[in-house]
C-alpha cells in the first residue's frame, strides 16, 4: 500500500471513530490481534533498538524457557512459524518427491513451506467441529510417496481427531508434524499440544497466542531430530540489523494499535511509519520470500521471553471471555465451539460456523458487539485463492466460519496477576 492509500485509509478510520463516539460507543472495537503486548514489551523493544550486535545467550535463554514451559525436549527459535516448519521438514529428512498430508483448510504458508522443499502437499478434508483433519478421510490421501501428516490445532482448540490421527500415522510408519501456530499452550490430558507428534511448530506472529510480531519455534520428540534442528538453526541466516529493528518498531506499533489507551491517534501515526507485512503478496502467490530461512535474533528473543512470562495469564483470560461467545451462540441458535473432552483450549479466537451472510458483511459485529469480526479462513489456503478440490467440509468452513476476539482489553500487571 503506497503512502497516499495509507493516508486515505487513516482518514477514513479516524472519521469512523468520530462517528462511533458520537453514537456513544467505544471509539475502537476490541481487536483480534496483539492483545498480549503491554508497555513492558514496548520498553524491551526500545532498549534493543539501541543495541548493536547479537547475543546468543538471550536466544538460548528463550529456547530453554519455552521448552521447560511447554514440556518439550528442546526448542529452537526461528523467524516465523513457517520457517520452523521448514526446519522440521529438513530435520525429518523429507524432500523432493515426498508427499505430506495437510488439512484442506489451512494457511498458505504451510503448503508453501512444503513446496519450497520439493514436497507435494496432499489435502485432506476437515471435520467442522474443531476444523482439524478428519481421520476418516485419510485413507483416500495416503499414497506410496506419503511420508507425513500435519495435524492442525486451529483457533486455540485441540483438534477432535488428535490421538486417532497419531495412531493412524503410527500404524503406517508416517511422521506426525503438529501445527500449533494458533494453539500455543493448549493441552490434552495435561500435556501441551506439540509433544505427541514427531515434531511441532509454533508461531509468534502478530495475531497469535504470544507475539514478537514475527517469530516461531520448532520442537521435536526424538533426540536425533532435535539435534538436527539445532544444526539447522545454527547455520540459518540472521536478519540484517535494520530489518530486525523494523520488526521491533512493528512490535511497538502493534502495542499502540491494540493496547495503548491513546491508540485512537497513535495507532495511525505508528501504522503510517512502520507497518510491514508478515505474509507478503509474493508469498501468497507461492514465491519464496526475502530472508526466508532465518533464525530468531536476540532482540526478538528478549521480547519473546517477556511474552512467555505472561502467556498463562492471557490464555486464562481468553478462556474466561469464551463464555461470552458461548452465550452469544446459545442466544442466536449456533453451535458453541467444540472443546474436546480432557482438553484445555486457549481460544486464540472463538470460531462459530455461522451463515455466509454474517461472514460476508462484518460491520454488524462492530455495531452490535463492539468487536472486530475475524474471517479466518477466506479460502482453503488462506489468504491465497489457489483452489483445493475434494474437501467439501473445508468449503463449508471457508463460506461460513467466523471468529471472535477473546482478549477484550485485558492488561497484565507485573506482580499483580499471579
Amino acid at each position: 500500500m503506497n503512502l497516499l492509500a495509507r493516508a486515505t485509509y487513516v482518514a477514513r478510520y479516524q472519521a469512523s471513530m468520530a462517528v462511533r463516539r458520537a453514537q456513544g460507543r467505544r471509539a475502537i472495537p476490541f481487536a483480534l490481534g496483539s492483545g498480549t503486548l503491554d508497555q513492558d514489551d514496548v520498553r524491551i523493544a526500545r532498549e534493543w533498538m539501541e543495541r548493536d550486535g547479537e547475543d546468543s545467550a538471550t536466544v538460548a535463554r528463550f529456547e530453554s524457557e519455552f521448552a521447560a514451559w511447554n514440556g518439550s525436549r528442546a526448542a529452537f527459535a526461528f523467524m516465523s512459524g513457517r520457517e520452523s516448519l521448514s526446519a522440521i521438514v529438513a530435520a525429518l529428512g523429507l524432500g523432493k518427491g515426498d508427499e505430506v498430508i495437510v488439512p484442506g483448510y489451512t494457511c498458505v504458508v504451510v503448503a508453501n513451506s512444503l513446496a519450497f522443499a520439493g514436497i507435494t502437499p496432499v489435502y485432506a478434508d476437515i471435520e467442522n467441529e474443531t476444523y482439524g483433519i478428519d481421520v476418516a478421510r485419510l485413507d483416500r490421501c495416503v499414497m506410496p510417496n506419503t511420508r507425513a501428516i500435519v495435524i492442525q490445532h486451529l483457533y486455540g482448540l485441540v483438534c477432535r481427531d488428535y490421538l486417532a490421527t497419531i495412531e493412524y500415522a503410527k500404524a503406517r510408519g508416517l511422521f506426525v508434524i503438529e501445527d500449533c501456530a494458533q494453539a500455543t499452550g493448549a493441552m490434552l490430558d495435561g500435556v501441551r499440544v506439540g509433544n505427541r507428534g514427531d515434531a511441532a511448530f509454533y508461531s509468534l506472529e502478530q495475531s497469535k497466542v504470544l507475539t514478537t510480531f514475527q517469530g516461531g519455534v520448532a520442537v521435536a520428540k526424538d533426540e536425533a531430530v532435535a539435534a538436527r534442528l539445532a544444526e539447522i538453526r545454527d547455520i540459518s541466516l540472521l536478519l540484517d540489523p535494520a530489518r530486525t529493528k523494523n520488526v521491533l518498531r512493528n512490535v511497538i506499533m502493534n502495542y499502540h494499535a491494540f493496547k495503548d489507551s491513546q491508540r485512537g491517534w497513535r495507532r495511525d501515526l505508528a501504522w503510517l511509519r512502520h507497518r510491514i507485512e508478515t505474509t507478503t503478496q509474493a508469498e501468497i502467490r507461492g514465491e519464496e520470500p526475502r530472508d526466508y530461512g532465518a533464525r530468531m535474533p536476540a532482540a526478538l528473543a528478549a521480547v519473546a521471553s517477556n511474552q512467555l512470562r505472561k502467556v498463562d495469564f492471557y490464555n486464562a483470560r481468553r478462556r474466561e471471555h469464551a463464555a461470552r461467545w458461548d452465550r452469544w451462540c446459545d442466544e442466536n441458535g449456533f453451535a458453541r465451539a467444540r472443546v474436546v473432552p480432557g482438553s484445555t483450549p486457549v481460544f486464540l479466537r472463538y470460531p462459530v460456523l455461522a451463515t455466509p451472510e454474517l461472514k460476508r458483511n462484518r460491520k454488524w459485529s462492530k455495531r452490535s458487539l463492539d468487536v472486530e469480526l475475524g474471517t479466518w479462513f477466506v479460502s482453503h489456503l488462506h489468504p491465497s485463492s489457489r483452489p483445493v478440490a475434494g474437501c467439501p467440509n473445508a468449503a463449508v468452513a471457508v463460506e461460513r466460519c467466523i471468529n471472535f476476539p477473546t482478549l477484550l482489553g485485558d492488561r497484565y500487571e507485573a506482580g499483580g496477576n499471579g
